[in-house]
């Protein structure tokens, strides 16, 4: 988004192979104006996506390879690419990724007072990693979602609720570490109006 405005603004972390498609998506970042910071495995490839479309459903088939492999010292070597943000992001995915990294990663925006944007990104990683999830959106002051995925949390981790609207505002209410700012809470719903807490 900032490519044509600010170039060179934007930074992304990361595990890949040593492999051509690595190298694609090193390119293809840098092509954009984004540049990667990635550790490189020597011994499994990058993580490929294969993605299914029709009308306005769709499906994703996922191979992770490298993209689980993404070690904290990483971080740690590479931090002050962070001092120079404005604003960090990250996704749920990364518990699968790194736990430890991402509760780093949250960690240095709260004591830095960056905003964080955490996406709760799959229903799975609310069904089968609902602790570490918990966990990390204690960092959060920004948080993403659809419908499936707002719906699922509020099954886990509320309790009775009625509405979506509900949901949110139990996500907005949740427990926060860094309390200098109030979090939001953005679901999407497709077509349907978007809901934010």
């Amino acid at each position: 988004m900032l490519k044509d405005t600010q170039p060179e603004k934007c930074a992304f972390f990361g595990c890949i192979g040593k492999d051509e498609v690595g190298e694609v998506l090193e390119r293809e970042l840098e092509v954009n104006g984004v540049h990667g910071y990635f550790h490189k495995d020597e011994t499994t490839p990058t993580g490929t996506c294969a993605v299914i479309i029709v009308n306005q459903e769709r499906t994703l088939c996922a191979n992770l390879a490298a993209c689980t492999k993404y070690p904290l010292e990483h971080l740690k070597q590479n931090i002050n690419v962070l001092e120079k943000a404005k604003f960090l992001y990250t996704s749920a995915f990364f518990i699968t990724s790194n736990f430890d990294a991402l509760i780093e990663y949250g960690k240095y925006a709260a004591t830095h007072n960056k905003p964080l944007g955490f996406n709760l990104s799959a229903c799975f990683l609310i069904e089968f990693f609902g602790d570490q999830l918990k966990q990390a959106l204690e960092y959060a002051d920004y948080v993403f979602c659809n419908e499936d995925e707002a719906k699922k949390f509020g099954e886990k981790h509320v309790g009775e609720f009625k509405t979506l609207e509900d949901v949110a505002i139990a996500i907005a209410r949740w427990k926060k570490v860094n309390t200098k700012r109030q979090r939001v809470v953005i679901i999407t719903q497709g077509k349907d109006p978007i809901i934010v807490a």
